[in-house]
């Protein structure tokens, strides 16, 4: 019968290795210990610091199977080599769960392909499991490639041409910018909204006629909610349309007309607050959301793959790409509030670095899938029987293993 507490088992391991911990006080000691040059004395202490960066990990796998067994879906990533936050986010998939949780249980050695690699993201790991588990199940390991390299393609293919097409178009507004005729520079992410007014260069006229007349037909209001509103886009420099406008510097005239009229400093925020809002509209506002949201899974993921120089020896074109894709939607971000030369200029130079390195890091796979597709085409009627009886197999060991009845 089991007597443990999973939470006892976790809350012990944060003493040892947690901030401020054993580990961390052992650390400390040795420290001091060398700027007094008496390191020799704490010798007997160098056995404890490695029972404590091996203990602390043994006891949160052990809550993970404890956890796993009281069927709490966490458990399974937890033992995979998880922290708590990660766990959390990827119990949301109940596959993946199912998967880790049964791993926990079998703990054979046979699963250890199931634990999380060192460096590796959870989005990586997924991606992982799901190809793993096709070669695991079918015997083929062609097709767990196969199923992993669809993940990176697709990926590629949605992440590589958006930045190349975004890199080149901010290089071509710079040119009109730095010309002759002087053209504003427009934020990234406000076509929709241009289509609406009308608004659009050469290549995209037929469009704009079309959407100006989508345009039209809505309620001012509603489409100044969409496109923004031009009248707040004047209050800085006079900007004709909002796409245009600063957003950073729309804020202080708004406020300062709100004190001007007698307004404290709640409702001085509330105008400049709302100017912003009311400049930006639904569309770039989405936009200017959506990018920050980008920046911020991409340095989380980037924080993940752990010390940057070992990352980055590990897998160097990777890692750049990695890298670039950050910078490319913290410099896009940047450009939607704030279009100016410098921020799409940024864009240009990030987008255009990004989607070459996305096309050099994939250019084997994007060359060898077709290949690898068609070799498991032709195994797959047979691989899949096979993998299918195995399955079968394992599903029924499985079951008798933790039968009570059995």
């Amino acid at each position: 019968m089991r007597k443990a507490n999973p939470k006892d088992l976790e809350q012990l391991a944060k003493l040892l290795d947690g901030r401020g911990g054993s580990q961390d006080k052992i650390a400390e000691a040795f420290t001091r210990a060398a700027s007094l040059g008496v390191t020799a004395k704490l010798g007997p202490l160098r056995p404890i610091q490695t029972w404590t960066g091996e203990t602390a990990p043994d006891l949160r796998k052990r809550a993970g199977i404890m956890r796993a067994e009281d069927g709490d879906p966490t458990g399974g990533f937890l033992w995979a080599g998880f922290s708590a936050e990660d766990a959390a986010l990827l119990a949301l998939n109940p596959q993946l769960a199912i998967l880790a949780g049964a791993a926990s249980l079998a703990d054979d050695g046979k699963f250890d392909w199931v634990k999380r690699q060192k460096g590796e993201t959870y989005t990586d790991w997924q991606n992982r499991m799901k190809s793993d588990a096709v070669a695991k199940i079918t015997g083929d390991k062609n097709m767990g490639e196969v199923v992993a390299d669809y993940y990176d393609l697709v990926e590629f293919i949605s992440t590589a041409p958006t930045a190349l097409f975004k890199g080149g178009k901010a290089l071509w507004d710079l040119k009109k910018y730095w010309g002759p005729d002087g053209k504003a520079l427009k934020a990234p992410g406000t076509f929709l909204a241009q289509m609406l007014r009308g608004q659009g260069s050469t290549f995209t006229h037929g469009m704009a006629r079309y959407g100006g007349r989508v345009g039209r037909m809505m309620p001012p209001p509603l489409l100044n909610f969409l496109a923004g509103n031009n009248a707040y886009a004047a209050l800085h420099g006079g900007k004709l349309w909002a796409w245009e406008a600063n957003l950073l510097k729309v804020a202080g005239p708004a406020a300062r007309l709100q004190g001007a009229m007698g307004g404290g400093g709640f409702s001085r925020f509330a105008a400049g607050a709302g100017a912003t809002l009311k400049t930006a509209g639904w569309i770039r506002g989405a936009g200017v959301v959506g990018s920050v949201v980008a920046t911020g899974v991409g340095a989380f993921e980037l924080y993940q793959k752990g010390n940057p120089v070992e990352a980055f020896k590990k897998d160097k074109v990777g890692y750049a790409k990695d890298v670039s894709g950050v910078l490319f939607n913290a410099s896009l971000t940047a450009a939607m509030i704030a279009p100016n030369p410098w921020t799409i200029g940024a864009v240009a130079v990030t987008g255009l670095v990004y989607g070459g390195l996305a096309i050099w890091d994939n250019w084997d796979k994007v060359k060898q899938w077709p290949g690898k597709v068609a070799d498991a085409a032709g195994k797959a009627g047979e691989v899949i029987s096979k993998g299918a009886g195995k399955l079968a197999d394992g599903a029924k060991n499985l079951v008798s293993k933790y039968n009570p009845f059995d």
